[in-house]
């Protein structure tokens, strides 16, 4: 609710436009014009507020039934005022489609916001025509257009490098648990190798009758141990595994955060260890991949027992190059994986899909 409101607070100040029309309503001399006219100004209101609080920011990059209903009847409420308008002479009243060109603007999925801005300036082009409007009066809608567009620019650009910095925590995370993960293959290399050595000579003092010094070494042994199963235990907590489950719920917050379409579909996780691993890094990997590194209207992503598929449109291999860091990426991925599964990568025309598949267990085999 708190976005909608947000964005509802981004139309307010255009409302201050819809003085101009009043005023000259209040004027008129015939109650009949005077409440048409109010009444207009009044619905084209409404509907604004209506669709900033159903449409809030930033954009989405596809187009939505809320989008669809809500600017329909925009523009709907903006040619009724616009032919009330001219029949009874308001001034300038062509103005009044800067209410629909802002929404648009703002709201429009990227790739359509120029096409849909030639029918907005057709509706203002024929209503000043018909009033007789010079053309110069044309660029207060031009200027209007410019000022908004870098406004929302502005906004994407935040958006995006909030989610770059999302990505760097993430990735950080993974490089401590890496680290960790060394850290716990070095202790267990050394205690182990101690263990042994200890126990080998345990063994020869026994076979030499020296009872009293292997006990000792045992007793070594015993608190060689108890220090490495207390250093594990200390590891293992903190390089808890990733979770796919959680990786879902991740990237479900991060792309209603791009106002990418999610259709995220978990049909069972697998076994937890490496293999539940690698499935959550491929849904991390691949979910942002398709923020940083394409334009997605809709991300996929499906999870199951036997792997995990990551699809997203909006591919390009031009914007995708530009958009490279210097980072591991697909490569490292695939060297996390290993021999737990096969991963695969690849575009299909505007298409990109990440996926990772498991063999079959050999107890999946025999049941």
């Amino acid at each position: 609710m708190k976005e909608r409101l947000i964005s509802l607070a981004w139309a307010a100040p255009w409302m201050l436009f819809m003085g101009f029309p009043l005023a000259y309503a209040l004027e008129l001399p015939d109650p009949a014009q005077r409440a048409g006219l109010i009444g207009l100004c009044a619905l084209v209101a409404v509907v604004n507020s209506a669709t900033w609080l159903t449409n809030p920011l930033p954009a989405r990059n596809s187009f939505t039934r809320p989008f669809i209903l809500s600017h329909a009847a925009l523009a709907a409420a903006t040619v009724a005022y616009l032919v009330y308008a001219v029949s009874v002479d308001t001034p300038h009243a062509f103005m009044l489609t800067s209410y629909l060109l802002v929404a648009w603007v703002f709201q429009a999925p990227g790739r359509f916001i120029v096409a849909g801005l030639v029918p907005v300036t057709a509706i203002a082009g024929v209503a000043a025509y018909a009033q007789g409007e010079p053309l110069w009066m044309g660029w207060y809608l031009v200027l209007l257009c410019v000022f908004v567009g870098v406004a929302r620019w502005r906004m994407e650009l935040s958006a995006r490098e909030h989610l770059r910095r999302q990505d760097a925590i993430q990735r950080a995370k993974a490089a401590e648990r890496a680290r960790l993960s060394t850290d716990l293959h070095d202790i267990l290399g050394h205690s182990l190798t101690g263990i042994t050595m200890v126990s080998e000579l345990a063994g020869r003092l026994l076979e030499a009758g020296r009872v009293e010094e292997a006990r000792e070494q045992l007793r070594t042994i015993t608190a060689q141990s108890n220090e490495a199963l207390a250093d594990v235990r200390r590891i293992v907590a903190a390089t808890r595994a990733l979770s796919p489950g959680e990786e879902l719920e991740e990237a479900r917050s991060l792309l209603e955060v791009a106002r990418i379409d999610a259709e995220i579909t978990n049909e069972g996780e697998p076994p937890s260890g490496p293999r539940s691993a690698a499935a959550a890094h491929v849904i991390r990997e691949g979910v942002t991949n398709a923020i940083l590194h394409a334009r997605p209207s809709w991300v996929r992503v499906r999870l199951s027992p036997d792997g995990v598929t990551v699809t997203n449109d909006g591919y390009s291999a031009a914007y995708a190059a530009s958009s490279a860091g210097s980072g591991s990426g697909l490569a490292g991925l695939s060297e996390l994986v290993g021999d737990e599964g096969t991963l695969t990568w690849g575009a299909s025309g505007s298409t990109w899909t990440l996926a990772l598949a498991f063999e079959a267990t050999p107890a999946a085999h025999s049941s």
